[in-house]
């Protein structure tokens, strides 16, 4: 909140009067201790909540209008949407399968995308309502390969289900630190979600920011124009649209993408169930919320113990919503694992691609140990087959009349020591070093391109 706003607060709650009885504005001095106290006297709010939370133990954090101080919530929760709860006992395999084929068959029906794409847009859903319980959580990319396949429009169905309010975009910025200035706006205005959007097509997305901002509770910057530090909450969801887009390398692990199929130039007037889905989607906001809510109160594995094992990185996520999908498809006849989702988004990352693609030469081309100067007279040899490939992936902004030194080939080798990727055969490759026993105690680096097969993996 602003002094301003935050004066205005306070005096709706406490009359200031002077020493006359007159009523008056409380002085800014006190207004910005209240701003900036630490004591805890005064509850931190890091979240607004208009639907109530499932807990990891298959309870319902839900106040009608009251803060909940340990987690920093404050619920505005309307009583028709209290009503709409189902109770946990009623929530059975039988009903979870109902509501399963009811949000897959009905509520997504006319969205262009397989039966796993579908469920990870359920997944979405469910993710802005837990949000403020995930220390750590997913970002999602829906995209196509042209326009007018319903990026936009299955993203605006998403969000009013939830909120019951036409979503608002944000653009994306190429500079990195224009987005870094804008994520913390965001978190600081405690949006649930930021819908990144207009984003040029085959973009590959990577950002230190918003990959931080995935894996963190709070999320700390500078406060723009001053120098103050500020932390924040972290719980805002990430959606990414655009034609043909990808998270690239830390991100990918991060991300799950929804791909939209079409088989026309004109997908928009292909045939619909619903003409209007997204007025479809505002009509029967009950029946979605409540076919959402029993998929997450049917999760058996809510009845797991605390410390029980949970898949994939993002644990609390999974055990919150990954399971309870993987739950819901299993009933409805279906198979969705998640942790496999993930690994093959991984497996699908061009920095992953391109590193396996350059691991696979060098095991061709060099010795089984190597140095950083026997990579660079290949990258320097203009008539080698593979100079090409192994020059653009280690010395990509090298021009074409520079020679590469042997100092920054072995820079660009560090870069990628430990890091395992897949080939196409599908064993794992990893770059690994150990020191020249020939050249002393401070001998040169030798590098060794290690391959294990799937198995042993």
């Amino acid at each position: 909140m602003t002094e301003e706003e935050l004066a205005e607060e306070i005096e709706r709650h406490i009359d200031y009067v002077d020493e006359d009885g007159r009523s008056v504005h409380l002085p800014m001095p006190f207004v910005r201790h209240y701003l900036t106290r630490h004591d805890d006297v005064l509850p931190t709010i890091v979240a607004i909540a208009t639907l109530p939370i499932i807990l990891a133990d298959g309870g319902v954090l839900a106040l009608e209008d009251d803060i909940d101080p340990e987690r920093g919530i404050d619920f505005a929760i309307p009583k028709e949407v209290m009503a709409l709860l189902p109770q946990r006992i009623d929530c059975t395999p039988e009903r979870v399968k109902k509501e399963m084929e009811f949000l897959t068959e009905e509520w997504l029906c006319d969205v262009a995308t397989d039966y796993a794409g579908k469920c990870i847009l359920i997944a979405a859903a469910l993710t802005v309502i837990e949000r403020s319980l995930l220390p750590d959580r997913p970002a999602f990319f829906v995209t196509a390969g042209r326009r007018g396949s319903g990026k936009t429009t299955v993203l605006t169905m998403l969000i009013m289900a939830i909120t019951g309010i036409w979503p608002a975009a944000a653009a994306w910025s190429s500079n990195e630190e224009e987005r870094r200035k804008a994520l913390l706006s965001y978190f600081l205005y405690g949006v649930s979600y930021i819908i990144w959007d207009n984003i040029p097509r085959g973009t590959q997305i990577s950002c230190p920011h918003i990959e931080k901002s995935c894996t963190a509770a709070y999320y700390s910057d500078r406060r723009l124009g001053v120098s103050e530090m500020v932390a924040t909450a972290a719980s805002t969801i990430h959606f990414f649209t655009g034609n043909n887009i990808a998270p690239r390398s830390d991100l990918s692990s991060r991300s799950l993408r929804i791909r939209l199929e079409v088989d026309r130039a004109d997908p928009e007037n292909r045939e619909f169930k619903h003409p209007d889905p997204i007025a479809w989607t505002e009509d029967n906001r009950v029946e979605l919320l409540r076919a959402l809510y029993t998929i997450l109160l049917g999760n058996p594995c809510l009845n797991e113990l605390r410390d029980a094992p949970m898949h994939t990185r993002f644990k609390m996520w999974w055990r919150l919503i990954g399971s309870a999908i993987e739950h819901a498809a299993k009933q409805a006849g279906q198979a969705v694992d998640f942790r496999t989702l993930f690994q093959a988004q991984e497996e699908d990352d061009e920095d992953d691609l391109s590193l396996a693609e350059a691991l696979t030469i060098l095991i061709k081309v060099l010795p089984e140990t190597f140095k950083a100067r026997d990579l660079c007279s290949i990258i320097n040899s203009f008539d080698h087959e593979h100079q090409d490939v192994l020059r653009g992936f280690f010395c990509p902004t090298l021009s074409d009349d520079h020679r590469a030194s042997v100092k920054s080939v072995g820079k660009a080798l560090g870069r990628h020591v430990g890091e395992p990727v897949r080939d196409d055969a599908g064993q794992t490759l990893v770059l690994k070093t150990l020191r020249d026993p020939a050249g002393g105690p401070k001998g040169a680096l030798l590098y060794k391109v290690e391959a294990k097969k799937a198995a042993e993996a």
